[in-house]
C-alpha cells in the first residue's frame, strides 16, 4: 500500500511537471495575424462574424469555394488554389471558430447558422 502511494505521489509530480514545462501561453491575436494573414487574406464581417479569408483568380471566372474541414484553417487549401487559380475564383476562408475567424459571437455553430454566414459571404462577395 505503501509502495502504491509513493509511486502515484511521484507520478503526480512528474505529470505536474511534464505539464508545466510543456506549457506555452497563446499567442496575441495580432501576432498570429501578422504570420498567418499574409496577402491575399482579407477579413470581411458578415451576419456579425469576422471571416478571414482568400479570394483570388480572376473575378469574371467560375467560382470554387474550399471549405476546410474540423481543426483546420483555409491553408489546407493553398497547393489546390495556385492549380485552380488560374482559370477559376477561388475563395476559401476560415469558417467561424477556426483559424484567424475567431468565435462566431451569436455562439451558434449549427449547421442552418453556417449555410447563412457562407451565403452571406458569397452575396458580399458578388459570386
Amino acid at each position: 500500500m505503501k509502495f502504491a502511494a509513493i509511486a502515484a505521489a511521484i507520478l503526480l509530480v512528474v505529470l505536474i511537471g511534464a505539464g508545466l514545462w510543456l506549457y506555452a501561453p497563446d499567442k496575441p491575436r495580432a501576432a498570429l495575424e501578422a504570420e498567418h494573414a499574409s496577402p491575399p487574406s482579407a477579413f470581411l464581417e458578415v451576419e456579425g462574424v469576422r471571416l478571414h479569408l482568400r479570394d483570388t483568380g480572376p473575378r469574371d471566372a467560375p467560382a470554387v469555394l474550399l471549405l476546410h474541414g474540423f481543426g483546420s484553417s483555409l491553408h489546407t487549401w493553398e497547393d489546390w488554389a495556385r492549380l485552380l487559380e488560374a482559370d477559376h475564383r477561388v475563395v476559401r476562408l476560415d469558417l467561424p471558430g477556426f483559424g484567424l475567424t475567431g468565435p462566431d459571437p451569436t455562439g451558434d455553430y449549427t449547421d442552418a447558422r453556417s449555410v447563412r454566414v457562407l451565403a452571406a459571404l458569397l452575396d458580399a462577395l458578388g459570386v
